[in-house]
């Protein structure tokens, strides 16, 4: 058995009080870091109680502990809603420090995984359209076949990069906060040199985080 019913009703009063700090402030306060992993705890150990009760045929025990579950699940239900609202609205915009620190560790996952999505996709709807007839060139591009070495060429015997593999060099210009990315989280901070899918690329270029590296600028150094 997990934990015992004073630490369960502890966790469910912590919610509520997490709730009503949370409700009489705009931006997002701080929870401690092993929030979720108690309310996790919780309620398995409330499932666990209740199975117990049930094959040993004490159900007005089961009963208490189902009411103890229903209350620990509304009041988490009244936090998340409105601790996730503020959540969603940061992720908007340029993650701070101030909102980044407050943060339970799966929350920081959740808003940087989201911002990054965000951004990409803003990014993807005001782009200008591409000039008629050039979509068309790239797709004949796209089908030619591929040489051994991943790329595929064409008929003028130049080559470019599979889908796979458009990833550009890039300075860091600025420190930033830890970007999620199909390939890997990256920590990024001013000096670095990394290697990055394009569509992170761009977002940090477009934002002033980052300077694309280009083939001139090796060859010159």
């Amino acid at each position: 058995m997990g934990l015992s019913i004073v630490e369960i009703e502890r966790i469910t009063k912590e919610i509520r009080e997490y709730y009503r700090i949370e409700s009489s402030s705009q931006s997002i306060q701080r929870i401690k870091p092993s929030f979720y992993t108690e309310v996790r705890e919780a309620l398995t150990t409330l499932n666990e109680m209740a199975a117990k009760s049930v094959s040993e045929s004490r159900i007005e025990n089961y009963r208490k502990i189902m009411d103890k579950k229903e209350k620990l699940e509304n009041n988490l239900r009244n936090f998340l809603l409105k601790r996730y609202e503020k959540l969603l609205r940061d992720s908007l915009f340029d993650i701070s420090s101030k909102t980044y620190e407050p943060l339970a560790p799966e929350e920081k996952t959740f808003i940087m995984e989201n911002h990054n999505k965000m951004m990409a996709y803003l990014e993807r709807i005001i782009k200008p359209e591409e000039e008629p007839g050039k979509e068309e060139e790239n797709e004949e591009s796209i089908s030619t076949p591929e040489t051994g070495d991943g790329e595929r060429k064409i008929e003028n015997g130049q080559k470019i990069r599979t889908e796979a593999e458009k990833m550009s060099t890039v300075s860091v210009t600025a420190d930033f906060l830890p970007v999620a990315t199909s390939v890997g989280d990256f920590y990024l901070h001013k000096g670095d040199i990394v290697f990055l899918p394009d569509t992170v690329t761009e977002i940090l270029v477009s934002r002033k985080y980052a300077r694309k590296i280009l083939l001139e600028d090796i060859i010159k150094n």
